[in-house]
């Protein structure tokens, strides 16, 4: 018996440290420990609210029918998002599925219960055999948290503006303007907790920059906020032929994927416009913009510069480091520009490792603080690259600056770029690492910007 137990506790402690060892290479501990601590938390809300709405919950079958029937309907999206694909987006870009058309309406019909665990099944189960597979385990159960909490609460505020006296039947749920209102404000605090925990998460990788996963062109934000009110709008419809009568769903189900490859439109102009490695403005598509600006700026008087920025010595990482490492650098440097533009002013890569930067409404004294401003980002910056020699390396670059700046009828885009092209090369000569302005420009802050701080 002695013998027995011996050798109970010696499995017993095998598997432990077995297990102990599986935990401590878990993907989740290489992150930063602020976003760390921030997936931990969010996951243990969810299980709060879970635990929490268990209590004096009562099963009904008709709840659980509503249950299985939007979570195969969720999955019947998430195989026809996958299906029709998008050339030309990187597999970490973000993908609009149109996943809350079928989960939202489990917000609004059932309770709270439902809405935190729907997106279990979903984001763990299910994507990580196909559309997710490429996503870490860590990231596919924060999604189903953050999206549980948004959904628990968005659940618990629709039943406490709108009690349903059982389940919801269509004059309980839209049979008075009070209960539309109800139905609004829920819709509205799913969405705004969703958004508020996604950035959380953005802010705790990214702290010190406000949007570090801004989109190049001014269009993509409005696009998202149209995409977004089809989206409510279609799940509230689906809530509404529910209640009417499950059947009707036959007749929403075709025009509700057909939305959803509709996006392939938006997400193709988007990666028409972008260039693929840094997510910034391409030159065709920044070109045009700029055109439009010349145009307004014409009209208005208003002044506007151009910067060329260049990395210096690019060459050199490539062959020292390779040129998987080069690309980590161009993608830290296009970091870096967006954390230092305004979200108005227009970032895109020229080619190689030239970009561009389109600053409205600026004047010279602006734009040269604008630019050593820039410089001296990079310059601080540190970008962990793999080396095919080295392993993982952190290099560290720095970049030459030219600036022009036109105001009113004198604006002309090639002028400008020509000229800001000049001042570039003019800083290269003087020893790198430098803001130079175009010939003939002088401006209160050109001491400050044309001599670095640091070699």
């Amino acid at each position: 018996m002695r013998q027995s137990w011996q050798r109970g506790g010696r499995a017993a402690r095998q598997a432990g440290e077995r297990l102990a060892e599986q935990v401590s290479h878990f993907a989740l501990w290489s992150l930063p420990p602020r976003l760390v601590r921030y997936f931990v938390a969010v996951d243990v809300l969810c299980l709060v609210v879970v635990l929490v709405s268990l209590f004096g919950l009562s099963f009904r079958f008709a709840d659980l029918f509503t249950f299985g029937a939007f979570v195969l309907l969720g999955r019947l999206a998430m195989k026809t998002s996958r299906h029709l694909g998008v050339p030309g987006l990187r597999k970490d870009e973000p993908h609009r599925d149109l996943l809350s058309n079928w989960t939202l309406p489990v917000t609004l019909l059932l309770p709270p219960l439902y809405a935190a665990v729907l997106h279990i099944p979903l984001h763990c189960l299910f994507r990580s055999r196909g559309q997710g597979a490429t996503q870490p385990r860590y990231r596919q159960v924060f999604n189903a948290a953050a999206l549980g909490v948004s959904g628990f609460c968005a659940a618990s505020v629709h039943r406490a503006l709108a009690p349903p006296q059982g389940p919801y039947r269509i004059d309980t749920l839209v049979g008075s303007s009070g209960r539309i209102g109800a139905l609004v404000v829920a819709v509205f605090t799913y969405t705004v907790l969703n958004r508020v925990l996604l950035r959380g998460m953005l802010w705790c990788a990214h702290p010190r920059s406000a949007q570090p996963a801004r989109r190049p062109f001014a269009g993509g934000r409005r696009e998202t906020l149209a995409v977004d009110a089809a989206e409510m709008c279609s799940a509230i419809g689906l809530a509404v032929l529910w209640t009417a009568h499950p059947l009707l769903m036959l007749t929403a189900t075709p025009p509700a994927l057909l939305l959803q490859r509709s996006l392939l439109h938006a997400e193709l102009l988007q990666a028409a416009r972008t260039d693929a490695k840094t997510r910034l403005a391409n030159p065709a598509y920044w070109r045009e913009t700029a055109e439009k600006e010349v145009l307004r700026i014409r009209r208005s008087g208003r002044p506007m510069s151009v910067l060329i920025v260049d990395i210096d010595h690019f060459k050199k990482v490539n062959d020292q480091f390779g040129h998987l490492a080069g690309d980590a650098v161009l993608m830290c440097v296009a970091d870096a520009l967006r954390a230092a533009t305004r979200p108005r002013d227009l970032v895109g890569r020229f080619g190689g490792e030239e970009f561009v930067i389109m600053l409205c409404d600026t004047d010279l004294d602006a734009a040269a603080r604008a630019a050593d401003r820039i410089r001296r980002q990079v310059a601080g910056m540190r970008c962990r690259a793999d080396s095919h020699a080295a392993g993982v390396v952190c290099v560290s670059v720095t970049v030459s600056v030219g600036v022009a700046t036109a105001a009113g009828t004198d604006v002309e885009l090639a002028a400008l770029l020509e000229t800001a092209d000049a001042a570039l090369y003019r800083a290269k000569a003087d020893g790198r690492n430098r803001v130079r302005l175009a010939a003939g420009l002088t401006s209160r802050a050109s001491h400050a910007s044309h001599t670095p701080t640091t070699a």
